[in-house]
């Protein structure tokens, strides 16, 4: 990839930054012009939790297995309340069985995070297929461990209970006071497994615009396959690039977020003109569940500085 001079070490980084700092995080960005492979950023290569940023690559398998005919994206998945992945929105929260298409599945693991359609996908494509894309794609910094299910789960043996169940039931206060302190102590779950980039399903805003342009020039799968993922992806609901977007412009892309920790979001803004920008933004606050408005507009408001640093380039080198 080209670099531009020296900007990735110089207003950027210092510019950037504060704005992480201001907003109470620790921060890394990364953007690349597609066009030409022109790059910009701020600390690429720190290590983050991916949270629901991992549903890209999920997807993106599903699509390639589609299309290179191993998977029928019309196969119907039965998920039972009792095996269902827990989550905040979609079918984690049904309270009756459900019948639903992996292609339908994939539509809601993209669009509104659906973490019960999302473990239903990667069990279908398989939790080694995925990784063995991403490295053949060159995001070598980027692991994915396992399930959500696996994720939640190692949460609650973390804290000291059975499972993520049994975690809950801590919490609600249906397990004693003793219990609900240790379930709810930010110190202790600060030290869990899912929380440490080091140790958890992880990547780097470098690798994810790496994923993203080998996305949108058609080499990270079937043509056919990165043409849907591109589709769904933007649909997504939550648009924390939105406003980082031009008049007349697009944006495709996949927010993640995590116990009041991390807030991430991936994509690509195409402009009115067809230029297109990959952009990542992977975060992590000072504080659980503190400032979480200042760091979507830091989000934001770095994803436009990088996506307009890129576009001044061009300019530049067009006059």
């Amino acid at each position: 990839m080209a670099v531009l001079g020296s900007r990735c070490d110089g207003w950027v980084t210092e510019g950037l930054g504060r704005y992480f700092d201001g907003a109470g995080c620790v921060g890394s960005v990364h953007a690349v012009r597609l066009s030409d492979g022109a790059e910009v950023g701020h600390d690429p290569d720190r290590l983050h939790v991916m949270a629901s940023v991992v549903k890209v690559p999920i997807g993106l398998e599903l699509y390639a297995q589609v299309a290179g005919g191993a998977l029928d994206p019309a196969s119907a998945v039965t998920l039972e309340p009792s095996a269902r992945t827990p989550g905040p929105v979609g079918i984690s929260q049904f309270s009756d069985a459900v019948t639903v298409s992996l292609r339908d599945l994939a539509y809601l693991m993209l669009t509104i995070s659906d973490n019960a359609a999302t473990d239903a996908v990667a069990e279908a494509v398989g939790i080694d297929a995925v990784n063995h894309r991403l490295h053949h794609l060159g995001c070598t910094n980027t692991v994915v461990l396992g399930t959500i299910a696996d994720m939640l789960d190692g949460v609650g043996a973390d804290l000291g209970f059975e499972g993520y169940d049994e975690l809950l039931a801590a919490q609600r206060g249906a397990l004693g006071p003793e219990a609900k302190a240790a379930s709810t102590d930010p110190v202790r779950i600060d030290l869990c497994r899912a929380l440490d980039p080091e140790r958890a399903t992880r990547t780097t805003a470098r690798d994810a615009t790496r994923l993203l342009t080998a996305i949108w020039d058609d080499t990270a799968a079937p043509a056919a396959a990165a043409s849907q993922l591109r589709d769904v992806m933007a649909q997504q609901v939550t648009r924390r690039f939105g406003p980082a977007v031009r008049e007349g412009g697009s944006l495709a892309a996949k927010s993640g977020s995590l116990f009041g920790r991390v807030r991430n979001e991936v994509g690509v803004i195409t402009d009115p003109d067809g230029e297109s920008y990959a952009v990542a933004v992977l975060t992590r606050a000072r504080l659980p569940f503190v400032g979480h408005h200042e760091i979507d507009a830091a989000m934001t408001t770095t994803a436009r500085l990088v996506a307009n640093e890129l576009r001044s380039t061009r300019s530049n080198s067009a006059s």
